[in-house]
């Protein structure tokens, strides 16, 4: 037995032996299920991994192929330690190369590639069945349906949807695009009463209305459902309210629209006959424009449409014209008296009359008449006020409000004269 002991080489096996024996333990899965040579990293083992990704490999910008699966499933047989690594990483990629095949349909191979020459790689199915045929896009409009549009809220409806976007892409082989009569989204408007939207999934039908699989891009669109009550368009009549501020005359008052649509229950459109009234505050304007104005909503009424609208107002402004050279009139005069204007000299006045264009432009000077009263006034110079009458529309105003008048005996007159004249004829005899 000593002798045994001593033997170097049997010395060197048994550590060997221990060594090889740690190593084991170190490598072996520490799982309580696990056994078996199958987990020695120098013993051949399988692994099957499950939902392996499938990349295609063909013009994909003007074909389009069928027929490719997602995801294949790879059986890995090889040593242990390789293959649980490759297990774990799955770094390896099963593909699909269409590349050198023409349009139709074929049976071509799965293959295999970024893993270790080591590993025989088995892919579960091996070959598939694919189909090549042209790409063909096509755009579709998408045509909204309401559902249960009998049980929209009572005096409501809906009016056309907006849709976001209006048109969606189908792509595929010539004879799936061709089955494509339409595409649609429903929208449920049940007890609806005011605009809302919706994000909806987009469904494509052939001609018999029967749904078709396919897929289209965007998948979803925004539809916008306008609700809305019962409508009719109804005349306006622009009523005047207020007063026109000083100096101004209205000219004309009219709106740039002659209805608006008045929205409310079926029963009160069929009872109310119209015009809407529209009141317009003359008050608050003070010159010839364009004006916003509110139109009022009649009682049982939901809303009018549009809720203002633009009135035009014209207005003639307060001007002045002048009348020169108008004679003076005098009443009341004595026979008995002569009368000589000293101021005005002439015996005319310039006559102001102030008003709007129109009744202005109508004014005749032989239209004014200018009286100064002098019954009862004695001889001497006197004053005396003036009074304008005139055609209907203006206001007059004279450049004198009184004249002043030299007033004197003809007897008088007479005998100053007389006697002027026997002076002279004496003086002649001397």
């Amino acid at each position: 037995m000593d002798n045994f002991m001593d033997n170097r080489w049997i010395l060197r096996g048994i550590a060997l032996l221990v060594t090889l024996l740690l190593f084991m333990s170190v490598n072996l899965v520490p799982q309580s299920s696990s056994s078996g040579l199958g987990d020695i990293p120098f013993v051949n083992n399988k692994e099957l991994v499950r939902d392996v990704p499938v990349t295609p490999i063909y013009d994909q910008h003007n074909l389009i192929a069928t027929g490719i699966p997602k995801n294949v499933s790879v059986q890995l047989d090889g040593p242990n330690s390789i293959v649980k690594t490759a297990e774990m990483k799955k770094d390896f990629e099963v593909y699909l190369d269409l590349t050198s095949y023409a349009l139709g349909t074929y049976e071509v191979p799965l293959k295999i590639r970024n893993i270790s020459d080591k590993i025989k790689a088995t892919i579960k199915p091996r070959t598939v069945r694919v189909t090549i045929n042209e790409k063909i896009e096509k755009n579709v409009s998408v045509k909204v349906v309401y559902l249960n549009e009998k049980k929209i809220k009572h005096g409501y409806k809906a009016e056309n949807a907006i849709v976001k976007p209006g048109l969606v892409t189908i792509v595929g082989s010539r004879y799936d695009v061709s089955q494509v009569a339409y595409a649609s989204v429903g929208v449920d408007v049940t007890d609806a009463n005011q605009t809302f939207s919706q994000v909806l999934p987009v469904r494509l039908y052939n001609k018999k209305g029967v749904q078709l699989p396919f897929i289209t891009s965007p998948r979803k669109v925004e539809v916008t459902v306008p609700i809305v009550s019962e409508s009719a368009s109804f005349p306006i009549k622009l009523v005047q309210t207020g007063t026109l501020k000083d100096g101004l005359k209205l000219s004309s008052l009219a709106s740039d629209v002659n209805a608006v649509r008045i929205y409310a229950s079926k029963d009160w459109l069929d009872k109310f006959n119209g015009p809407i009234e529209v009141p317009v505050d003359i008050s608050s304007f003070n010159q010839s424009g364009t004006y916003e104005v509110n139109v009022p909503t009649p009682n049982g009424a939901f809303r009018v449409d549009s809720s203002t609208i633009n009135v035009n107002v014209n207005f003639d402004q307060e001007m002045e014209k002048k009348f020169s050279n108008i004679p003076i009139n005098l009443v009341g005069e004595n026979n008995q008296f002569e009368y000589k204007f000293t101021k005005p000299p002439l015996g005319k006045v310039v006559v102001t009359a102030k008003g709007f264009k129109k009744d202005l432009d109508a004014i005749n000077p032989s239209d004014l008449n200018i009286t100064a009263k002098v019954n009862g006034l004695e001889p001497g110079t006197r004053d005396v006020a003036l009074t304008i009458t005139g055609p209907k529309g203006a206001i007059y105003s004279l450049d004198f409000d009184t004249i002043t008048i030299e007033i004197t005996d003809k007897k008088s007159s007479a005998q100053t004269d007389e006697n002027e004249n026997s002076g002279d004829v004496g003086q002649s005899s001397n």
